[in-house]
């Protein structure tokens, strides 16, 4: 059984790409590589109950074939916003049923107010 892939996201590999001056490892991330996905759920939003804090956080989750792979840090464009891959592909291969219907993936988007 497999389901239809009907929508596409843009995955961007994160990777380390030297040090800065201070010793720091400087980040990078790869051009966007499109690969298809099942679908997102609904985005739910929340705001830091923090004094000061002016941010918005998005968390979505991600709904991937059974051989889709990315890693943490890794970044995803979704209908053109930018989300930070949380943790590694939440795969659902050991199930009593005999078939692997794929994974998810935790995204964060971050923005200020």
């Amino acid at each position: 059984m497999s389901f239809p892939l009907l929508f596409t996201v843009g995955h961007c590999v994160h990777s380390t790409t030297g040090t800065n001056g201070w010793g720091e490892d400087t980040e990078g991330w790869a051009d966007p590589v499109d690969k298809p996905v099942y679908g997102w759920g609904a985005p739910g939003s929340r705001e830091p109950k923090l004094s000061g804090d002016d941010r918005i956080v998005v968390d979505v989750e991600l709904l991937v074939p059974p051989e889709f792979e990315c890693s943490p840090k890794d970044r995803m464009i979704l209908e053109g916003d930018e989300y930070e891959v949380l943790g590694p592909v939440q795969r659902y291969d050991h199930n009593p049923f005999g078939w692997n219907p794929g994974g998810v993936v935790n995204l964060r988007h971050v923005t200020a107010r």
